[in-house]
C-alpha cells in the first residue's frame, strides 16, 4: 500500500537534501587549489629566485648529472638507469626521459600552486625522509642518532641549495647548538692540535657506504677506531691521577639555525608539502544525508502547518 505521508516526507527531504549537496560541492570546487600551468622548472624559478637558482647551479645538486666524476662513474657501471632515478628530476624508466638536470626544483616544491608567488606560498618538503630517498645509508645512520632522537633534520646543518654547510665551519655550525662543549673544547689539547668537532665524530668512511655515495659518517659517535688512529701507542699507557674523565652526554642549547637563507626559509618556506585536498564529493553527499534527515524530521511540523492554514 502506498504511504503518502511517507512519500510527502521523503520529498520535503530531498527539498532540503538537494540544495545542501550542490552548495557543498560547489563550495568545495572554489576552494580546490588550481595548480600551476608552468612546472617547478630552474628556468622557470629563475625569473624571482635568481640567486637562489645561481647558487643552485653551481651546487652538487644542480650538478648531479653533468658532474664529470658522475659521469664517468656511471659510464663505466654500464650507464644504468637506476642512477637517474636520483641524479634527474622526474626521470621515467619506460622511456629514459626525464624532465630536468640535477636535483631541480620539483624535488622538493612541488605542486606549484597557480596563484604562487602572488597569494599562496611554495610548499616545501623539509624531512629528512625525502633527502633519505636518495642519501640511503646516510640517512640510515642519522636515523639512529641523538639528532635524528631531538629532530634535527638535514636542512639543519645542510642548505640544499648550496649543498653546503650553514656555517663558514664545523666549529660554527656545532656550536650553533652545543654552545658549551666547543667552548671548552677550545682549552684542549685536541684543539691546540688543530682536531675540529667532524675529524672525531664525522669520520670519512674508509669504503663505499652503500648506496647514495656517502663520504661521512652520520651516526655522530666516536668509536674506538677514531681514537687509536692518532693513538695507536698511547692507548694502554698507565694513568696515574686518574684525570682521564669524560662525559657521554652531551647537551645540546636552543639555538637559532645558521645560513643566510634559514630567515626567510623559516617564515615563508619551511612548510610541510600540501596534502592532497579531499574530494568534495564525500562532503556532498554527507551534507545531502543531513539535508534529507532535517527535511523528514521537520516534514511533521509542515503538514500541521498546512493543515491549519487549510482549516483558516
Amino acid at each position: 500500500m502506498f504511504n503518502l505521508k511517507f512519500f510527502y516526507r521523503f520529498l520535503l527531504g530531498l527539498c532540503f537534501a538537494i540544495p545542501a549537496a550542490l552548495t557543498v560541492y560547489a563550495t568545495g570546487q572554489a576552494n580546490a587549489l588550481p595548480q600551476a600551468e608552468l612546472p617547478a622548472s630552474p628556468e622557470n624559478c629563475n625569473e624571482c629566485h635568481e640567486i637562489i637558482r645561481s647558487h643552485w647551479g653551481e651546487s652538487e645538486h644542480g650538478k648531479a648529472v653533468s658532474d664529470p666524476v658522475f659521469q664517468k662513474a656511471w659510464q663505466e657501471a654500464g650507464s644504468p638507469n637506476e642512477c637517474l632515478a636520483c641524479h634527474t628530476t622526474g626521470f621515467d624508466p619506460e622511456t629514459g626521459t626525464w624532465e630536468d638536470d640535477g636535483v631541480a626544483c620539483a624535488t622538493c616544491h612541488s605542486p606549484i600552486p597557480a596563484n604562487h608567488p602572488d597569494e599562496d606560498i611554495m610548499p616545501t618538503e623539509i624531512s629528512s625522509r625525502l633527502c633519505g630517498t636518495c642519501h640511503l645509508q646516510t640517512h640510515e645512520e642519522w636515523s639512529d642518532s641523538t639528532h635524528a632522537q631531538e629532530d634535527l633534520s638535514c636542512i639543519r646543518c645542510h642548505n640544499p641549495h648550496t649543498t653546503n654547510l650553514r656555517a663558514a665551519d664545523t666549529q660554527e655550525l656545532c656550536s650553533s647548538c652545543h654552545n658549551d662543549e666547543v667552548h671548552f673544547f677550545e682549552f684542549t689539547i685536541h684543539a691546540q692540535e688543530g682536531v675540529t668537532c667532524m675529524d672525531c665524530h664525522l669520520q670519512v668512511s674508509e669504503v663505499q657506504m652503500g648506496e647514495g655515495h656517502g663520504a661521512r659518517h652520520h651516526t655522530f659517535t666516536v668509536e674506538m677506531d677514531t681514537c687509536s688512529k692518532c693513538h695507536t701507542l698511547d692507548m694502554h699507557y698507565p694513568v696515574s691521577d686518574g684525570s682521564a674523565t669524560g662525559s657521554s652526554d652531551t647537551s645540546v642549547s636552543t639555538a637559532p639555525m645558521i645560513g643566510e637563507e634559514m630567515s626567510v626559509v623559516m617564515e615563508n618556506s619551511l612548510v610541510q608539502a600540501e596534502p592532497n585536498p579531499a574530494s568534495p564529493v564525500g562532503y556532498s553527499l554527507l551534507a545531502g544525508l543531513v539535508g534529507m534527515a532535517s527535511g523528514m524530521i521537520l516534514a511533521p511540523w509542515s503538514e500541521r502547518w498546512f493543515r491549519r492554514n487549510n482549516k483558516s
